[in-house]
Parts: C-alpha cells; structure tokens; sequence
C-alpha cells in the first residue's frame, strides 16, 4: 500500500510512513479472512432473494441509494462476507474463496476489490447524516485508498473510545519534472553560476572607469594663448609638450614649426573678445602620430599696437585697448577708457625717426600695462613693438646752407621703392634710390625744409634742412661768429662727442673734388689756427652741399657744423666740418 499522506510505497506490515509519519492501518490477520463488505455494503446472497427478502433490516446500516429512484428506505444488510461489488447477493457456492489481498493492494479511485476491507468503519459517537448512515470521511478523488484506523467490531469486542487523531504533517514535494527540462533546468543553473563572476568583473570594471575618470585628468596634449608677432601681428601661441622640434602646426591655412615644444602661429584675422574654438592639425616628422586637436583660446582683452599712425606729419604709434565688460586696463602708467568702447594709446616716436641714416634701423618700443579681471584676476605684461626705419641720406645742400642765390640742389639717396617728399611735395626717385631736385628760395630769410622718405609697413625717416637766404656772406659771418663757434685747437680732439656743434676753421686747400652735388676739400690747418708746432700737418675735411668756385691751392675759411670724423691713411682721424657756407682768405 502507499501512505495516504505522501504517496510513498510502504513496506507490508509497516505502522507508520518512513517518510511523513503518517499511522498506517494494520488489521488483523482473522478478521482479515472474513472481510468480504463490497462499496454498497449489500451481500450478493441477500439480492438474489429480492430487495427484502427475509433480511432483517439493520438500522446502522448506510442507506442505499439506487440509481433514478431517489432515496430508498434502509436495507437489511447481510453479513459483510456475502456482499458483493454491485451490492446483489450470489449464491453461497458460487462464492470463491478469495485470498485476503495485502494493504498495498487499495485501488486508485478508494473502490475495494473482492475480499478487502471496507472503506468506512462505523465507530461509536461517530457522527451520523441524520438517515441512520454513518457520515464518511472526504476523500480526494484519485487519491490512494486509505484504510480506516478503526474497525467494525463485532460481539463483544470493545468499541475504542475516539478516532486515532495523529497529526498530519504536510510535506510539500518539489514538482516533478519531464527529463529534457531537468537538463535545460541543470543548464541554466550552471549557466547562471558562470556568469556570476563576469557579471561581478563587469561590475568591478564600471567602477573603477568611473573612478578614473572623475579623479585622473590626463595632460592637454598642447594649450593655446594669444600673442603678439614681433611685427605687431596678432598671433597664437601652441605649447606642445609631445611635439618633437620640426613638427609642423596648422590653423586654417596658417603654419609654424615648433622649436623647443612652442610654434607661434600669426594669424590672418584678430582673434573675437571671448572664446574662440580653433582647430590645430599636428603634423610630427617622420613616423610621429598625426592628430587634429581643438583647442579654445579666451581672449578677455587686447592690446594691439597700431601703426597707421606712422603716416601722421609727426610719427606715432598707437596702442588699440580692447576688453570685455568688467575689465580694467593700464596702459604704460595711464588707465584706458574701455568701459565706452575701444580706447587708444598714443606713443610719440618722431624722435626716433628724425635725423639723416645710410641704412634702414628698427624702431622698439616696449609697452607695460597692468590688466585687472571682473574676477579680480591680475596679469602683467608688455605690449613690444618693432617697426624698420626708412634710411635717407642728405648729400645737399647738408642740414644748414646759407646762400646768395635763390636757388639749391637737394640731393641724397633711400633704399629702393621708397617715396621722397620735400616740404610736403614728393620728388622723382630713380630706381636705385637716389635723388635730385633743384629747390628755389623766393625771398631773403630763414627757411626750413623737411625731407621725409617713407615706405609701406615701415617709419618714416625724417630729415630738416635749414635754408637761409642772405644778400651779402660777409655779413652772415659776423652773426655766425657770434654763436661762439669751435676752432680747430678745441673740437680736433672731440670727436665724434663734438658732431652738430657749431665750428669754424681756416687754412689751404690741399685737395678738391667733386661727388653727389657736393665739393669736397681738404683743407692744411696752419699753426696759427691751432694746430700744434711740430706734429705735422694738421688736416680738416670739408663738405660742402653746394657748388664752390674754390681751387686747389687757396686759402680758405669754412663755417658751419661739426660732423663724424673720418678715417685717415696714416690711422689719424681728421675731423669733418659741414660746411655752411666758406669765404676766400683767411678768417679776420
């Protein structure tokens, strides 16, 4: 038989489930041959002999319910050994005697086979439907046949007091399941056990890129700043800490090497105020990594030097300040108004471009300023600017002529595609630079004259010509004397200390000629003038921008300027004399 509990196969004779400890029937082996009760509890014998035939009636029988006719009055019950599975006696002989069938032996649906125990013992007290039918206990259909506990006692024998009430306990069995999904279930549970530690390494991946992220910041490959060319153009600087000297760095279609990790890139337009997303290729030498990198270059101020004011009559360079709102700009000491827009910083340099020169110069100046953010940010720095000079050279009439004539000859020379004016009105210039133009003094008087060359992108270099007019020389020789003019004995050992002081000299021309619209002497200083007895010949050179009748031989006397002094054969310098004017003989 199986437990009714659990379903589990019991051993024959066992008392209790090995399983659940359900209390298993036993009965007794006597009692056991006499069983012959059927489901309907009526004896094959007795329905044979009709429905009542002689049967005593017995009022603890169960009723008998057939089929279509409703509730029937009780049966006489025959002797449980004569009752058969349809509930219609049969004849005593034809009775086979059947073997007691074992517990194990219950059907399926709780119906008994020929010769087992009756399902339902009456006990006493035991409940009852009313009708004389005792009340059987719920059964689940399909559930194994249970044997009753208690049994029917006949006689004498003593009537237990109460049902066997153990304890049930429920085991819940794990569902059953077919063979192919026990192996998908087996899969799926090793599956799951091998993702585990992926799924726990993917984890710990996240985490840790995460945390790499938020607390490693890797070196910019390379920043960016605006600067300044030493031309005054605006340019960006590109620090490139893995740029090997030669690579080449590009912005739109503007390129620089670098040198020393650092390119500057001048730029063909200014920079915006505020921020500006540039894009730079980075083009290494050889087999080095080529890669386009954006960058942002912030650009709160600007200080640009400015030289369209190079063109004015005095030259000049401006310095435009531009800046964001909030920000506060020194100039060179002085505050600029940028609160109301641009302002503009002027630096006077017309000393730098006046004065004759044989080669072009470079005009600097270095301008410091002082910035102050809104965020209370302070930077210093310098604006530098770096200008050439335009060279002009004056051959005549020299920076101071006196004349009796009203005409002169300017004559000099610049550097190649320069532009010469002459109080204000340009004259011819040939194609090597040099220059002459016949100039007329309309009346007696002093009369100065600028000579201004000029080129593009470059100062303007300015050189003044005094001219004066006089009727008679001798009397301009007696107001020249009164300036108190240097002879030979006090300028000869000045030098070049002496150049632009006012120097008068007399003595015999030992040498004339002719060069650039200028006469040119070399005049003996005699002892009585200065020179000192005994140490030779005393020489002083005379240049002269206007034509002179004097020859070689006379004696003559030369006002006007000390210039450089010149080198000499003998390694002695002898000094130069700009001459004014001269007068023949000797000075009195």
């Amino acid at each position: 038989m199986h437990c009714p509990e659990c379903g589990t196969k019991a051993s024959p004779g066992a008392v209790t489930c090995v399983t659940c400890g359900f209390a298993l029937a036993s009965l007794d082996p006597a009692h056991k041959a006499g069983v012959g009760r059927t489901m309907m509890g009526v004896a094959l014998s007795d329905l044979a002999k009709g429905p009542n035939a002689g049967v005593a009636v017995d009022p603890d029988a169960p009723t008998q319910v057939m089929p279509g006719k409703g509730a029937q009055k009780p049966l006489a019950v025959p002797p449980p050994e004569n009752r058969t599975l349809v509930g219609m006696p049969a004849p005593k002989a034809a009775a086979p005697a059947v073997k007691p069938p074992s517990p194990a032996e219950g059907t399926l649906l709780g119906v008994a086979r020929p010769g087992i125990a009756p399902l339902h013992a009456r006990e006493p007290g035991a409940a009852s439907d009313g009708r004389g039918r005792e009340r059987e206990m719920p059964h689940e259909l399909g559930a194994t046949m249970v044997p009753e506990v208690m049994q029917r006692y006949r006689g004498d024998n003593p009537r237990p007091s109460s049902r066997d009430k153990l304890a049930r306990k429920r085991v819940v069995l794990p569902p059953v399941l077919p063979r192919g999904a026990e192996v998908v279930h087996e899969r799926a549970r090793k599956d799951r056990k091998r993702a585990l530690p992926v799924i726990v390494t993917a984890g710990l991946l996240v985490v840790f890129a995460i945390g790499f992220t938020l607390f490693y910041t890797s070196p910019p490959p390379l920043t960016a700043r605006p600067r300044a060319t030493p031309e005054g153009r605006e340019a960006v600087e590109i620090e490139c800490p893995s740029c090997p000297d030669g690579t080449k760095v590009q912005i739109g279609a503007v390129s620089a090497e670098v040198e020393k990790h650092t390119a500057l890139v001048a730029l063909p337009a200014p920079l915006a105020l505020g921020e500006n997303r540039l894009k730079v290729s980075i083009d290494r030498p050889g087999g080095g990594r080529d890669e386009a990198v954006g960058v942002t270059v912030h650009v709160n101020y600007r200080l640009r030097p400015d030289l369209t004011g190079l063109a004015n009559e005095k030259p000049s360079v401006h310095v435009a300040v531009e800046a964001v709102g909030g920000t506060e700009v020194t100039i060179d000491g002085k505050p600029a108004a940028v609160k109301d827009g641009p302002a503009v910083h002027v630096i006077d340099v017309a000393t730098d471009c006046t004065g004759p020169a044989d080669e072009p110069a470079t005009l600097k100046r270095r301008v410091p300023y002082v910035v102050k953010t809104e965020g209370g940010i302070r930077e210093d720095g310098a604006v530098e600017v770096a200008v050439g000079i335009v060279p002009l050279h004056i051959d005549a009439p020299g920076p101071r002529v006196i004349v009796e004539g009203e005409t002169f000859v300017l004559a000099g020379r610049t550097m190649k595609g320069a532009e010469v004016l002459a109080a204000g009105k340009p004259i011819q210039v040939s194609a090597d630079g040099s220059f002459a133009q016949r100039m007329s003094v309309s009346s007696v008087g002093a009369t100065n004259i600028e000579v201004r060359a000029k080129a593009p992108g470059m100062a303007p270099r300015i050189v003044p010509i005094a001219v004066r007019r006089v009727e008679k020389l001798a009397a301009a020789a007696q107001e020249f004397m009164k300036e108190s003019p240097l002879g030979y004995a006090a300028f000869a050992p000045l030098g070049a200390e002496g150049a632009g002081k006012p120097a008068v000299v007399s003595g015999q021309i030992v040498e004339a000629r002719t060069q650039n619209h200028q006469a040119i002497f070399l005049l003996d200083v005699p002892a009585r003038e200065g020179c000192p007895r005994g140490q030779g010949p005393c020489r002083v050179r005379l240049v002269h921008g206007f034509p002179n009748p004097a020859k070689l031989g006379e004696v003559i006397t030369a006002y006007g300027q000390l210039g450089k002094p010149r080198s000499a054969p003998e390694n002695a310098a002898v000094p130069e004399i700009l001459v004014a004017f001269t007068m023949p003989g000797e000075r009195r």
